[in-house]
């Protein structure tokens, strides 16, 4: 459910994107008597290296589709803030602008379910530059939760310089974004910011009113709309074989960073920690009062899309992600890996375990603080859900094709 202007309403994104990436589960073939590789240091490659080579050949083409599905969706978005933003400036008051802005709303919530399918890619450009091979931090230019610092948009929405040329380069991603978007397109009329900062202690919000507000807030929206397509532009050039191709750099067809098809498997195999390390650590435990960042029984209010209400579908986008990343849609996967070391049987439980947890996930009808606060077993539910898929992802998964577990997630034993 998302929160609109009005209150609270359904949006139909999630049917449309379960059927283009949540695929059947996995056949598993009795007969199947391909080698069983359990060592610790090497797959056989004399077995699978063709099967190695096809899934990093499939995973480039596989993100690039994600993120024109995602492009697609911020075009939409920036044709619901023109109409919004016009309405506006007509200066006509009434239903039809609260309208456009719920539409908005909505088509804000269809572009965070296609972006929150690509949290599962952070590879190369879009991974961070701290722990991904040839990562650029990319994905904070588009989307940067946790960090977000609502006090700095409302006063960047007094400072109205957000179409300088300098705007983007001068500001952290904590003042841009998808997540500063939810701000600016689900908060009310009053600002975050305590009273001595300048926009309450000079009386610059105040003097906006509600109408400046807001058309300041549209008008904000649509800069930053416009910057995200510009960057997911950049990043669709990046992987696109026509400009610098880094799907040939993962799959090794050109000059790559990466030293073998093992450690390129290996990244790929990393991004599918995302489900470990933020879905199921952040987005869950730190609610539910299982992590230390917490410190209650309960941290509702640290769920993700807060302001929006779309943190249990935002969870479904990531499993979709994961299992479109893990299977390699219509292409070669880490299923197909498994399945020619004989070991389709554990492919099919990560599958049938994933799907699982994202009807699970999509069973939350209500805004995930709400369900976490009044039907907490529920949500408890989808965290063990998911914990199964992680722990697979950690333990046989890793055995079988000789992977290493990303430093961030190999102490994490919960």
């Amino acid at each position: 459910m998302v929160k609109t202007a009005g209150g609270t309403g359904s949006w139909g994104f999630l049917g449309g994107l379960t059927a283009l990436v949540m695929l059947p589960p996995i056949a598993c073939n009795d007969d199947n008597t391909g080698p069983s590789t359990e060592t610790e240091t090497q797959v056989d490659t004399e077995e699978v290296a063709v099967t190695i080579s096809d899934l990093l050949a499939g995973t480039g083409p596989t993100v690039i589709t994600a993120l024109e599905g995602f492009q697609d969706e911020v075009s939409l978005l920036q044709e619901s803030l023109d109409a919004w933003e016009s309405e506006l400036n007509s200066g006509k008051k009434g239903k039809e602008q609260f309208q456009l802005l719920a539409d908005t709303q909505n088509q804000w919530a269809n572009t965070m379910a296609a972006w929150q399918v690509l949290e599962i890619m952070q590879l190369g450009p879009s991974g961070s530059s701290l722990t991904a091979i040839a990562g650029e931090d990319l994905r904070d230019e588009i989307y940067s939760w946790p960090t977000i610092n609502p006090c700095l948009i409302d006063q960047e929405t007094v400072n109205s310089d957000w179409n300088s040329d300098s705007y983007f380069t001068e500001n952290l991603v904590n003042a841009y974004g998808m997540d500063a978007l939810e701000h600016l397109l689900f908060a009310d009329s009053d600002n975050t910011c305590p009273g001595q900062v300048d926009i309450n202690a000079d009386g610059t919000w105040d003097a906006l009113g509600d109408a400046g507000v807001w058309s300041n807030r549209a008008s904000f929206a649509s800069a930053l709309t416009a910057q995200i397509a510009s960057q997911t532009d950049d990043l669709i050039v990046r992987w696109s074989e026509s400009g610098d191709n880094f799907s040939g750099q993962l799959a090794l067809a050109t000059d790559s960073p990466y030293a073998s098809e093992q450690e390129a498997l290996n990244a790929v195999y990393d991004a599918l920690f995302y489900l470990e390390t933020v879905t199921k650590d952040r987005k869950l435990a730190v609610p539910l009062g299982y992590h230390p960042d917490c410190g209650e029984d309960l941290c509702a209010d640290e769920v993700e899309n807060l302001a929006s209400g779309v943190g249990a579908e935002s969870i479904a986008a990531n499993l979709a992600g994961f299992e479109l990343l893990f299977t390699g849609g219509d292409g070669i996967g880490f299923d197909d890996l498994l399945v020619d070391l004989g070991h389709g049987d554990l492919a099919e439980q990560i599958v049938a375990d994933l799907q699982t947890a994202h009807s699970l996930a999509i069973a939350i009808d209500v805004p995930l603080d709400e369900k976490v606060a009044e039907d907490t077993a529920e949500v408890e539910e989808l965290y063990a859900a998911v914990k199964s898929v992680t722990d697979e992802l950690k333990g046989d998964l890793a055995t079988i094709l000789a992977l290493t577990i990303p430093s961030e997630a190999a102490g994490d034993n919960d």
